[in-house]
Order: structure tokens, then C-alpha cells, then sequence
């Protein structure tokens, strides 16, 4: 097997991986879901709110897991998932360095090496992805496909990837790449907490 086999097999476990990590979180999102609106009625999966200017999320925009309706249970509740684990895979993706060393589809940590994100890409990327404004939202449908937040700082992107396909992933993947990153590496910001403790 020569090396470019061997890159086409490690992209292919990768997508396999992404896919069934992504898979693993929407199906226990939609039992907490159910569970929710068991208990609130009211309630509503995947409510998007605008934060305060000062807030460090991208655009001041987030997507709560579950908001309660009115009354003394009334507020924002968020799934606490569990987290498929698996052996750290290395690649190329592109002309980058690729590395998933874990991956939390509700708490993604992507460091790269470049100096600063292209901001009008971004900016595109989290329009279509965030949806603000649910212009893509199929009202009949239980998901919305849309990611719940970002946040954006020198040489990192934390990103809540929410109930989107992880075409949303791959793409961020590659405005990275096409942007000249060399190196990315894939984890989760909670997985780096506790390594660090």
C-alpha cells in the first residue's frame, strides 16, 4: 500500500468517525429532548438567543439545548452527554497536518496555526451553519441542523456542532485549509481542562 492509500483510508476512518461521534450525540439529544418536553410542555428544543455585546460567542448568538417554558421551572436546560472515545488519528487533509485526538460533537476544540481566521469566511460559514435568522429551518422537522455556538480565539475555534451534519465539521475544516492552516488539531476543550489538571 503506497502513502496515497494509506492518506485515502486514514480520511475514510476519519469520516466514518466524525459521523458516527456526530450520530452517537443526536441520539441522545433527541431522548433528552422527549424527556424534556415531557416534563415542560411548553418548553422548546433548540431555542436560539442573542447575548449581551460584551459576550466573547460569535455574534452574541447561542443556541440553547432546551428552553422551559413559563413558571417556576422556566429557563435553559442543556444535555450533558456521554462521549465515545477512540485511538487519536493522524492525516493529512489537504496540504494540513490533521490530527483527532478526541471528539465531543457538543464541544468541539479546533487549534490550528494560523496567524487569524479569514473573517468574511467565517463569517459566511457561521450564517449558514447558525442559521440566525432559521431561514433554512424546515419547520416539520424535529432537528434543526444547526450548529448551537461558537467562539473564536487566536489559534483555536470552539464550536457546539448541535444537531448539524457533519458536513458543518468538514467544511470548517476546510476554510481552515484553504486558508493556509498547515497544522489542525481536533479535541474538545473539556478533554484539555482535565488533561491539564
Amino acid at each position: 500500500m503506497d502513502a496515497e492509500d494509506r492518506a485515502g483510508e486514514a480520511q475514510s476512518a476519519a469520516r466514518v468517525l466524525v459521523a458516527g461521534v456526530r450520530d452517537h450525540y443526536v441520539a441522545q439529544f433527541r431522548g433528552f429532548v422527549a424527556r424534556e418536553l415531557e416534563a415542560s410542555p411548553g418548553g422548546a428544543s433548540e431555542l436560539k438567543i442573542k447575548l449581551k455585546d460584551d459576550g466573547e460567542l460569535f455574534n452574541q448568538l447561542y443556541c440553547v439545548d432546551f428552553y422551559r417554558g413559563s413558571g417556576g421551572a422556566a429557563g435553559g436546560s442543556e444535555l450533558e452527554p456521554t462521549h465515545l472515545t477512540f485511538p487519536a488519528l493522524k492525516g493529512k487533509f489537504g496540504q494540513a497536518a490533521l490530527s483527532l485526538v478526541d471528539l465531543r460533537w457538543s464541544d468541539v476544540l479546533i487549534r490550528h496555526d494560523l496567524a487569524q481566521v479569514p473573517a468574511d469566511a467565517m463569517l459566511e460559514w457561521f450564517r449558514w451553519w447558525f442559521d440566525p435568522a432559521n431561514a433554512r429551518r424546515d419547520p416539520a422537522a424535529e432537528l434543526s441542523g444547526n450548529i448551537h455556538s461558537m467562539l473564536v480565539q487566536p489559534g483555536a475555534i470552539f464550536v457546539d456542532f448541535g444537531t448539524t451534519d457533519p458536513g458543518a465539521f468538514w467544511s470548517l475544516l476546510e476554510l481552515l485549509e484553504a486558508a493556509g492552516a498547515s497544522n489542525i488539531v481536533v479535541g474538545s476543550s473539556k478533554a484539555a481542562v482535565a488533561g491539564a489538571a
